[in-house]
């Protein structure tokens, strides 16, 4: 039986949540050892599914974001505190590097992506100074052997993260609208795209057919599923479950007071072009 059908990034962004949450990964980790829930969008729709927090909004669930137009840090009063981490099931009080310190092999690690390619790489964006979360985590994560998954949409593949990577670097920008930046690219991640996490929910195979559109479907990807019938209908219904996800509202940084070489940093709001200026 083969099915087709059209998912928006927020749509997608649910689908992969549910498929994290029932990673054997993760349940393993859920009763041995922690999870440690970094930022991301995602993250925000994994932090609802894994711990019921329904009233989070997934948009507050990151600092640095692609959002009205242009790549931009947030506020951190617009922010939900992160990372979550959690042992053996339950919130814990530790910090990150306590948590790290504190070593379990099943301990896994999920952060945002944003940016993956054919070869398995995915990317992430750094504008901090000190490479921000996974500058802090990816070296005991490597060294160590710890799980670092990536919850990220098809929409964001691109040819090639290494190349990508090699064209970055805050401090090689002469020009930049939006935040000046880096990109760690991530060779051994687990990534969890639409088509592992319609595998992890249904056990059916999936092809990214096409990609874009206007409106709400700009950044939609288009996927078909083939499978036992049986598994086919599964996937339609967590499909037809999820659409109709609300599209998420990007919050943006305040350019007055933004300390990153952005065209715009330090201009007040009357000063900023009218597609920039919009509250959020």
């Amino acid at each position: 039986m083969k099915a087709a059908f059209t998912m928006i990034p927020s749509e997608s962004r649910r689908l992969i949540a549910k498929a994290v949450v029932e990673m054997e990964e993760i349940k393993i980790a859920k009763q041995k050892a922690y999870i440690i829930l970094n930022g991301g969008t995602t993250n925000g729709y994994i932090a609802q599914e894994l711990l019921g927090m329904k009233d989070l909004e997934p948009q507050k669930f990151a600092a640095g974001t692609n959002s009205h137009r242009l790549l931009c840090v947030t506020d951190a009063d617009k922010r939900t505190p992160f990372p979550i981490i959690l042992y053996k099931g339950e919130r814990s009080s530790k910090t990150l590097p306590e948590a790290l310190q504190d070593f379990h092999i099943e301990t896994v690690l999920i952060k945002g992506a944003n940016a993956i390619d054919p070869e398995g790489n995915a990317g992430v964006i750094t504008a901090g100074f000190d490479g921000g979360t996974i500058g802090a985590t990816y070296g005991t994560a490597t060294s160590q052997g710890l799980k670092y998954i990536f919850p990220v949409g098809r929409e964001k593949m691109v040819p090639s993260v290494k190349e990508a990577a090699a064209w970055t670097g805050a401090k090689t920008f002469d020009y930049t609208m939006g935040a000046d930046f880096g990109m760690f690219c991530i060779p051994n991640g687990i990534i969890i795209t639409e088509i592992e996490a319609l595998k992890i929910l249904a056990d059916v195979d999936t092809r990214h057919i096409a990609s874009g559109g206007v409106g709400e479907s700009a950044g939609a990807v288009v996927l078909v599923i083939k499978g036992k019938k049986a598994n086919i209908r599964k996937a339609i219904s967590i499909i037809e479950s999820i659409k109709g996800e609300p599209t998420l509202k990007g919050f943006k940084g305040t350019c007055e007071t933004c300390p990153y070489a952005c065209k715009f940093a330090g201009k007040k709001m009357e000063d900023l072009p009218a597609w920039l200026a919009e509250d959020g």
